[in-house]
């Protein structure tokens, strides 16, 4: 007797979650979309991270876990929950090391050979990132203290490899971000999904309240006008308005600073901060 073995369905192989005999029983095939879903809620976390310390302002495309990568990791770290690996496109990486040094990185200009510079901000940038990565998985903990990992006689095993693709609006150009998880941490999440509450936090509970995520409204403009202006408005309409020379920063339509906007290489900042009191 013959008979069809394969299973005829419209799902495309590469959506399928292949289970590995290892994984079995527990809650692995969870984690990509544990990571997916809490780094969407902070999309804006690394950006802001290149914003503030590069002057580069990147727009998130799309987050994707992987079980495994043909490119190793470029930086190993060992933590306290295991070990942490990082790996940064080139692009993305020339780009940070030309604007920290006050660089213009152009996408048509060839990237030079590798030098030690480029390998210092590439380690800063893997420490820095996997803490602020940590932050969005591990409610507002971190992996604890980082230390380069360098062992050549032990191979260490990637879980899973968290992937960021970021577009560059300086040079137009898309990068990606790699974050290396190996089995302790892989383990730690999965404790976690499993038992939320057993968990023991990380850290100063005061710290972790420090790294909430806040949203500043920036009042840039503003106009007074009558209820029956604003009813009469149309799509296209044009309002005459005067920036302000101060602009207010408000959180939750609380004021709580003043200050200057200036523009930089395409950008906006805000400068010169006062304290706005109130009574």
């Amino acid at each position: 007797m013959t008979c069809n073995a394969k299973v005829h369905h419209g799902v495309p192989v590469d959506s399928l979650t292949r289970l590995k005999p290892q994984k079995l029983g527990r809650h692995y095939h969870k984690i990509p979309m544990y990571i997916r879903e809490l780094s969407s809620k902070h999309p804006r976390l690394i950006s802001d991270y290149f914003l503030r310390n590069y002057r580069i302002n990147l727009e998130l495309v799309k987050i994707t876990v992987h079980e495994q990568r043909s490119e190793a990791a470029e930086c190993i770290y060992r933590s306290p929950l295991g070990k942490v690996g990082f790996a940064i496109d080139r692009a993305l990486l020339t780009e940070a090391l030309e604007c920290y040094y006050g660089g213009t990185c152009l996408p048509s200009q060839e990237a030079p050979p590798v030098s030690t510079s480029e390998q210092r901000m590439r380690s800063r940038l893997g420490i820095d990132i996997a803490q602020i990565f940590a932050r969005s998985i591990l409610a507002g903990a971190t992996f604890g203290e980082l230390n380069p990992y360098e062992n050549a006689y032990e191979e260490t095993v990637w879980e899973y490899i968290a992937e960021f693709q970021y577009s560059s609006h300086m040079t137009g150009t898309q990068s990606s971000i790699f974050i290396y998880l190996d089995t302790q941490l892989v383990d730690e999440l999965t404790s976690r999904m499993t038992n939320p509450s057993a968990s023991k936090p990380l850290g100063n509970p005061v710290n972790q309240v420090r790294h909430l995520p806040v949203r500043l409204n920036c009042v840039v403009a503003s106009a007074q006008m009558t209820l029956a202006q604003v009813l009469e408005l149309r799509l296209n309409d044009i309002i005459m308005v005067r920036l302000l020379d101060r602009c207010d920063v408000e959180i939750n339509q609380q004021k709580l600073f003043r200050g200057a906007i200036y523009e930089d290489d395409g950008s906006l900042f805000l400068t010169s901060l006062e304290s706005v009191k109130t009574s």
